[in-house]
C-alpha cells in the first residue's frame, strides 16, 4: 500500500508546483499545455524587473486607486469624501506657503496695470480703490484660512461652496475659477513676450512665448515640490524688489536722486489727486480687483502642505502685510513720483505693456540708467511666477471639478506619484 501511495503523492506535488508557476497541466498525463512568459523567468529576475527604474516609471502613470465609497451616499457627501482622500503629495513646507501667501499672485496687475489705473483715476483713486478691495480680500482670506485649517481638503474653497452653501453655487464658483486660471496663463505668457521687447524688438514675441511656456511646463513636471521651490524663489525676488523700490521712492521724493529735486506731494495738487471724478474712481475698481486675483491660491495649498494646521494660519496672517506693503505703500510712492497725465502712461498698447509701468517710469524720470533694466527683469520674473501659479491653480481646480461631479471623470486623474 505504501508503494502505491508514493507515485500519487509525487504526481500531486508536480501538479501543484506547476500550478504555482502559472502552468496549466493535464490531469491525465501531467504534460503542460501552455505557460505564461513570467514562468520562464527566475523569481530573482522578476523581482529585479519590478524594482527597475523603467517599471516604476510606467507604474507611476497609472491612476491612484481609491477605496470603495458607499453607493448610497449623495453626490455632495461623495465629493466631500473624495476631496478629503485626495492622494496628493504633502511636500509644501512652511516656507513655501509663507512666500506663496505673500507674493505668488503679484504680477502685471500691480507692476503694469496700476499704470492705466493711475492714468484713469489719479493717485487718490488708486489708493482708495486698492485699499477697499484689499480690505475685502483680507476678510475673505481670513475666513478661508479658518476653513482650510478645519477642513484641509483638495479643492479648498471650491469644495466649501458646495458643502456649506449650495451645489449650484459650487458649480458656478468652480468653473469660474478654472476659466480664470485658463485665461490667466496665456495672458501672462503674452506679457512675458512683450517684456522682452524692452531689450529685443526684432525677435518675434511668439518665440519668447514658446520658450517661457516650456519653462513653466518643465517646472510643473516636478510636481508640487518643483512648484513650491520655484514660487519661493520668484516671490523672494518680488519681495526684495518692491521693498527696494519703496526705499528708492522715498529717497527720490525727498530730493536724494541724481537730479536733486524735492517732489513731495506736488503731483497730488498739479495735475491733481483725482481724474475724471467719480467715474474715474469706479473704473479703477476693475483694475484693483484684477490685481488682487489669485490671493486665494494659498487656500489650495492646504491639501498638499506638510502641516496645514500650523502653516496656513501663519500664511493667512501674512496677507495683511502683502496688501499694506506691496500694494498700498508702493502705490502711494508711485502716486507721488508719477503724475497721472504722464504721456508714457497713456501710450501703452495694452494692460500688459511694460512701457506703461509706473514703476519703470518713476525710475526713468529720476534719471537713473541701470535700475529700469533691473525693474523689467523683476516684472519678467513676476509674470513667470503668475503663469506658474496659474498652472498649479488650474490643475487643482480641474481635479476638484471631477471630484464634485461638475466635470468629466477623467478630470479626477491623479497618478500614483500624487
Amino acid at each position: 500500500m505504501s508503494e502505491k501511495k508514493q507515485p500519487m503523492a509525487l504526481e500531486k506535488t508536480e501538479v501543484k508546483s506547476s500550478i504555482t508557476n502559472n502552468t496549466t497541466v493535464s490531469s491525465s498525463n501531467g504534460i503542460p499545455r501552455k505557460s505564461s512568459s513570467t514562468s520562464e523567468l527566475p523569481n530573482d529576475h522578476r523581482e529585479k524587473e519590478h524594482h527597475s527604474g523603467w517599471y516604476k516609471f510606467k507604474e507611476s502613470f497609472k491612476p491612484m486607486e481609491h477605496d470603495e465609497i458607499d453607493p448610497n451616499l449623495s453626490d455632495i457627501e461623495r465629493a466631500n469624501i473624495l476631496s478629503s482622500r485626495a492622494p496628493l503629495q504633502r511636500r509644501l513646507k512652511n516656507r513655501h506657503i509663507q512666500m506663496i501667501a505673500i507674493g505668488s499672485a503679484i504680477g502685471t496687475g500691480l507692476f503694469v496695470g496700476s499704470g492705466s489705473a493711475l492714468a484713469t483715476g489719479g493717485p487718490a483713486s488708486l489708493v482708495i480703490c486698492y485699499g477697499l478691495v484689499g480690505i475685502m480680500i483680507f476678510c475673505t482670506i481670513q475666513a478661508l484660512g479658518e476653513l482650510a485649517v478645519a477642513f484641509p481638503v483638495a479643492g479648498s474653497y471650491l469644495i466649501y461652496s458646495s458643502r456649506f452653501i449650495s451645489p449650484c453655487w459650487g458649480f458656478t464658483m468652480a468653473w469660474n475659477a478654472a476659466l480664470q486660471w485658463l485665461v490667466l496663463l496665456p495672458l501672462e505668457l503674452v506679457a512675458s513676450g512683450m517684456t522682452i521687447k524692452y531689450w529685443d524688438k526684432e525677435t518675434n514675441s511668439v518665440a519668447w512665448v514658446t520658450i517661457f511656456y516650456v519653462v513653466i511646463a518643465v517646472i510643473n513636471i516636478f510636481g508640487v515640490r518643483g512648484y513650491g521651490e520655484a514660487e519661493f524663489t520668484f516671490s523672494l525676488i518680488k519681495v526684495i524688489a518692491v521693498v527696494g523700490f519703496i526705499i528708492l521712492g522715498i529717497i527720490l521724493n525727498c530730493g536724494g536722486g541724481p537730479r536733486g529735486e524735492y517732489i513731495g506731494g506736488e503731483y497730488w495738487h498739479n495735475p491733481g489727486a483725482f481724474h475724471s471724478g467719480f467715474k474715474g474712481l469706479c473704473t479703477v475698481f476693475v483694475t484693483a480687483a484684477f490685481s488682487f486675483a489669485g490671493t486665494e491660491l494659498v487656500g489650495l495649498t492646504a491639501a498638499e502642505a506638510e502641516n496645514p494646521r500650523k502653516a496656513l494660519p501663519q500664511a493667512t496672517k501674512q496677507v495683511v502685510y502683502r496688501i499694506a506693503l506691496f500694494y498700498l505703500v508702493s502705490l502711494i510712492i508711485v502716486g507721488v513720483l508719477v503724475p497721472y497725465d504722464n504721456p508714457l502712461l497713456l501710450n501703452g498698447d495694452s494692460s500688459v505693456d511694460i512701457t506703461a509701468s509706473p514703476f519703470v517710469i518713476a525710475i526713468h524720470r529720476a534719471g537713473i540708467k541701470v535700475l529700469p533694466d533691473i525693474m523689467n527683469v523683476v516684472i519678467l520674473v513676476a509674470v513667470l511666477s503668475v503663469g506658474n501659479s496659474a498652472v498649479y491653480g488650474c490643475s487643482r481646480t480641474i481635479s476638484s471639478l471631477g471630484d464634485q461631479g461638475f466635470g468629466p471623470k477623467w478630470f479626477t486623474y491623479i497618478d500614483r506619484q500624487g
